[in-house]
């Protein structure tokens, strides 16, 4: 269908580059070139709207006046496409055809509408009391579904929104209030929970033993509950409310598997600023360790298993050195393609080492045996049968089946392995802690026991690794 505004008669689309001919009627110029084209074995030429004819053929001239008035009418057609609803936008529900953006949406209409749609709900006195709200995709939602009424009204007894013929029905006698007063109530108690977040956000930025990662999940549940807290639609708030606003009690009761929550119990009395806070938290670090220290273990590294760069020193120390690949029997339980080293004592229960590292990049590793001891996969942390925290002087990786995980904790140059294996089954937990004045876990990660393990390094860029002896 041909659109509206200066059109070619010829492709039935707005003029590209317009002509006009003797007879006054005008062409993008690639059509009436191309249609004269056709042409060329008569002597005439003719114009495709009047049929007048020209002899010899007419030089074309871009027509500057008409090609502004193209691009007018393209500028008054992009901003009106900017009024029509896309994927994302509600649409206005009075519109037919193709359907402008709603800029409200009535919660006693249920029904969302474009400017010229809603103008009605400033005019009509019966209509200026409605309650007008963003558009919203969510309006039915407001709708009981088992009498087909808006839902004004909330029950305290039951924790839910309904109808008035609910409060008749089945919510007979409950302790019942509008939608509105009941909003009121909760946005206090919303607002006093987000102000305990922000201070427990205070409070952690000021000590030492904060993890990065629990303040975030903090500022991101507080960021949610502010949110909620600017929800026009009673309904929808009071409908998140529960789910959304006792996020923040959760926060405060939750109760993990890290050690740090220890500190947090060791310290609630946080108010006691600066000395006595850093009383408390010496006093759990060293609880900690000392709990770490009932599962330690003696072990020493396996000369027969160091790739022929590490150098192996009282059973202890390796350290990565540069050397050339030996000459002769290579010993089969020796890793050719990475710079590793095995201990050769395994565990089969709970055990808990200390490494001591040095240089630019160390993975520490818990590995079965029966790793393989070449190609791509021998790799600590790039198969199944590896974990391994790559230390690096300002952070840390872990790596398990080829899968990385960037993970924070305090670089330190010391490191806690504890392998968690009470009851005999194949589920066990490794932890690696990060030791300097304080003990603090870094990663925790649940693995299968299906044999024998022992502790392992790989060494990179000249650096060294030591089992302490505890």
């Amino acid at each position: 269908m041909q659109q509206e505004g200066p059109c070619c008669s010829i492709c039935l689309d707005l003029l590209k580059d317009p002509v006009t001919i003797p007879c006054g009627h005008s062409y993008c110029m690639d059509c009436i070139r191309s249609y004269w084209d056709g042409e060329d074995q008569k002597e005439t030429y003719s114009c495709p709207q009047c049929r007048q004819t020209f002899r010899p053929r007419p030089d074309l001239v871009r027509n500057t006046v008409m090609a502004d008035l193209v691009e007018e009418v393209k500028k008054t057609r992009s901003k009106a496409d900017l009024c029509y609803a896309g994927p994302g936008d509600v649409s206005c529900d009075f519109c037919t055809g193709r359907k402008l953006k709603a800029v409200k949406s009535c919660l006693q209409c249920l029904v969302s509408y474009c400017d010229q749609h809603l103008q009605p709900h400033y005019d009509v006195a019966a209509l200026k009391n409605h309650k007008l709200v963003d558009p919203s995709k969510k309006l039915q939602e407001n709708i009981c579904s088992s009498h087909n009424e808006v839902m004004k009204i909330f029950c305290r007894t039951d924790q839910q929104c309904i109808c008035y013929l609910c409060s008749l029905d089945e919510h007979k006698g409950h302790d019942t209030v509008s939608a509105a007063a009941e909003r009121n109530d909760k946005q206090r108690e919303l607002a006093a929970n987000r102000e305990k977040i922000q201070q427990r956000i205070r409070e952690k930025e000021e000590g030492v033993k904060v993890l990065q990662q629990e303040i975030a999940e903090l500022r991101r549940r507080s960021s949610e509950l502010e949110l909620l807290s600017q929800t026009d639609d009673h309904i929808q708030f009071l409908q998140n409310y529960t789910l959304l606003g006792r996020l923040s009690e959760a926060t405060d009761s939750a109760v993990t598997d890290k050690p740090q929550d220890v500190l947090s119990e060791e310290s609630t009395e946080r108010s006691q600023i600066n000395a006595e806070v850093g009383v408390l938290l010496s006093q759990a670090d060293q609880k900690i360790r000392d709990e770490l220290l009932k599962y330690s273990c003696q072990t020493t590294l396996d000369p027969n298993t160091a790739h022929w760069c590490i150098r192996v020193e009282d059973g202890f120390r390796a350290m990565h050195k540069f050397a050339h690949e030996p000459l002769g029997i290579v010993h089969p339980d020796r890793f050719t393609d990475w710079y590793q080293v095995l201990c050769r004592e395994s565990t089969t229960g709970s055990c808990y080492w200390e490494v001591e590292w040095k240089g630019g990049e160390v993975f520490i590793a818990v590995s079965h045996k029966s790793i393989s001891r070449a190609g791509a996969g021998s790799a600590f942390g790039n198969n199944d049968r590896s974990w391994a925290l790559q230390c690096f002087p300002d952070g840390y990786e872990f790596r398990h089946n080829n899968c990385r995980t960037p993970i924070s904790g305090p670089p330190s140059s010391r490191i806690g392995v504890h392998l968690d294996h009470p009851d005999k089954s194949n589920d066990s937990f490794l932890s690696f802690y990060s030791i300097s004045d304080t003990t603090t876990l870094i990663h925790r990660v649940k693995m299968q026991w299906s044999q024998p393990a022992c502790l392992g390094f790989g060494l990179y860029h000249y650096s060294s690794a030591e089992i302490c002896k505890l």
